[in-house]
């Protein structure tokens, strides 16, 4: 190890251990209780920010330190794993695997790319009309960008287009946003399963339909500009000498006839979308009865998933997510958000829509620094419980929170999307050109289509 890579390695370690440390000794006024959780939740933060310790390790060791150190008793600091959406994402991230296992999810892409131009401008178009059809059907994002971003990489093989080039860095961009952009839309397909899992517990639950009308106008802009982004600013006008459908063709045709294991694996996925949708209709949790048919996949009669698909599932993100979670639950139990709420009122006191622009510019920021799933458990109830003693809706401000997290100029700020870059299909300095272009072009949204938007459907009443 050189020198260099030495001291700064050694200086992460002091940021991570030693600020939070110093901190929570200084003599400060405030509650010891509250002193102790801002220690160890700037810990976390800083932890998550340079990934010195792994994600999953701070998530899981937060709620001990929260109990140990006096911050919040057991029914506090725990309290996340007795939330369903622990088994809700488990689900979630089982039949993405087994999507992609299958053969279903890729299925299903060429079958709707295949109906656009294949030349390279209506690629573009084709990833983001397949990312709004599987956005209904695929809930887990993962699954559906690596999905994308797979087929991609192959249209750049095929064609012969050099890789990290500004063609295929649009290819690799449009798979990504296939995925991004819709998610917006669905709250099972995106951020806002996780956003409605906290708020539901503070102003009550938002169902499937009911974010889908808060979100559409908002969600088919960001989409749109999206498109237009990856068209524009990589010049594929003349792209259209390119044609990638005898490649897409064979592909397709190599997956075979649809075979039962596909459409098992295509029904479970069905009625995870009606659990979704129904069972909150009828006063049940849908988290809890999306684990039920789990248990099918693993069956040796329908030979979709085997015991070591378990393990290869990403489960550990569950601990980052329980780690977030207690951030949040912890910080209402100290009083924090009553202090944030006394001490925020000179600005989010000034009426619903600055709350609302000033709830997207945090969720933006703070992508910087947190991871979006981080951001959402840490921010949700605060912002939801902040909202409702100022006498305003919540849904709007939670609906910029989501819009917020979907925003990013640097990969790092997003696990999926740095996945994206992995795939050596995309040139990093045109990538982030592009997410600064995207960027500005969410600002428009907010202010030019959401806010108006959600004025006109009666959210800022």
């Amino acid at each position: 190890m050189s020198t260099l890579s030495s001291r700064k390695e050694y200086l992460l370690w002091f940021l991570v251990f030693g600020i939070p440390i110093i901190f929570g000794l200084l003599p400060l006024d405030m509650p010891p209780k509250m002193q102790y959780f801002l220690a160890i939740a700037l810990w976390g933060v800083l932890a998550w920010m340079t990934s010195i310790v792994p994600a999953g390790v701070v998530g899981a060791v937060l709620p001990s330190l929260f109990f140990f150190s006096g911050a919040a008793p057991a029914e506090v600091a725990y309290a996340p794993w007795f939330n369903s959406l622990i088994w809700g994402t488990i689900s979630i991230l089982l039949i993405g695997y087994a999507t992609d296992k299958t053969g279903i999810a890729k299925r299903m892409a060429y079958s709707i790319i295949l109906r656009f131009d294949c030349n390279l401008k209506g690629l573009v178009w084709a990833f983001m009309g397949a990312g709004v059809v599987m956005a209904f059907i695929i809930i887990d994002p993962m699954a559906r960008a690596m999905i994308f971003t797979t087929i991609a990489l192959g249209i750049v093989r095929a064609l012969d287009i050099p890789l990290k080039s500004r063609e295929s860095t649009a290819l690799g961009l449009a798979a990504f946003f296939a995925m991004s952009g819709p998610g917006l839309m669905l709250y099972t397909s995106g951020n806002g399963i996780y956003i409605n899992s906290v708020y539901r517990n503070v102003a009550g639950n938002i169902d499937y339909f009911q974010w889908m009308l808060g979100n559409i106008l908002p969600s088919l802009a960001w989409m749109l500009i999206s498109v237009l982004i990856v068209l524009k600013f990589f010049r594929l006008d003349n792209g259209r000498c390119l044609d990638a459908r005898e490649s897409l063709l064979a592909h397709k045709k190599a997956l075979g006839p649809m075979s039962r294991q596909e459409w098992t694996t295509l029904i479970v996925l069905l009625v995870l979308v009606a659990d979704y949708i129904l069972a909150p209709m009828a006063d049940l949790d849908p988290f809890l009865l999306s684990a039920l048919p789990m248990a099918l996949l693993f069956l040796p009669s329908v030979g979709i998933l085997k015991p070591n698909d378990f393990e290869e599932a990403n489960l550990k993100i569950l601990f980052v997510m329980t780690g977030a979670m207690s951030i949040g639950s912890v910080a209402g139990a100290v009083g924090l958000v009553d202090v944030l709420i006394k001490s925020s009122e000179p600005v989010m006191g000034q009426g619903p829509i600055i709350m609302t622009i000033a709830t997207f510019v945090l969720a933006v920021v703070a992508n910087f620094a947190l991871t979006p799933l981080a951001i959402v458990f840490t921010l949700t109830e605060a912002i939801t419980k902040m909202a409702l003693a100022f006498g305003y809706n919540p849904l709007p401000i939670a609906y910029a929170l989501c819009f917020g997290t979907d925003v990013y100029i640097f990969p790092y700020e997003y696990a999926i999307l740095l996945m994206c870059t992995g795939f050596g299909l995309m040139d990093n300095k045109l990538l982030i050109k592009a997410l600064c272009l995207r960027t500005l072009g969410a600002f428009g949204i907010l202010f030019l289509v959401s806010i108006p938007y959600w004025y006109l459907i009666g959210l800022f009443a």
